[in-house]
C-alpha cells in the first residue's frame, strides 16, 4: 500500500542507488514549518532509541541544511495544507 497520498516519484537511496518502495516512505517538505519543528524532537527519539552515531549525525547535518534553506527561502515557508491537492487515496 502506497503511503503517501500526496506525492509520488521515484525515491532511490544514495549509499546504494536502490529504490525504495511506496510502502516504506512518506514525503514532508523544508518548507512545511509543522515538519521542520518536529525534527529536534525527531534526532531525540533517535537517541532516545539508540540510533547510531552516523544516523544522528546525518540529521543534524539535515536539520542545518532545513535551516540554511528556511533563512534563505522566507517567501516560500508555509502551513501544511492540503485543500486544492489531488490526493491519491481519495
Amino acid at each position: 500500500m502506497k503511503l503517501d497520498a500526496k506525492f509520488y516519484g521515484v525515491v532511490v537511496k544514495a549509499k546504494d542507488n536502490t529504490i525504495v518502495p511506496d510502502d516504506e516512505y512518506m514525503v514532508f517538505l523544508a518548507k512545511d514549518t509543522a515538519f521542520f519543528n518536529i525534527l529536534p524532537a525527531y534526532r531525540d527519539e533517535c537517541i532516545r532509541l539508540g540510533a547510531d552515531r552516523a544516523q544522528i549525525d546525518a540529521i543534524r547535518r539535515g536539520i542545518d541544511r532545513a535551516t540554511k534553506w528556511r533563512q534563505d527561502n522566507p517567501h516560500r515557508l508555509k502551513i501544511p495544507d492540503a485543500k486544492g491537492e489531488k490526493l491519491l487515496d481519495e
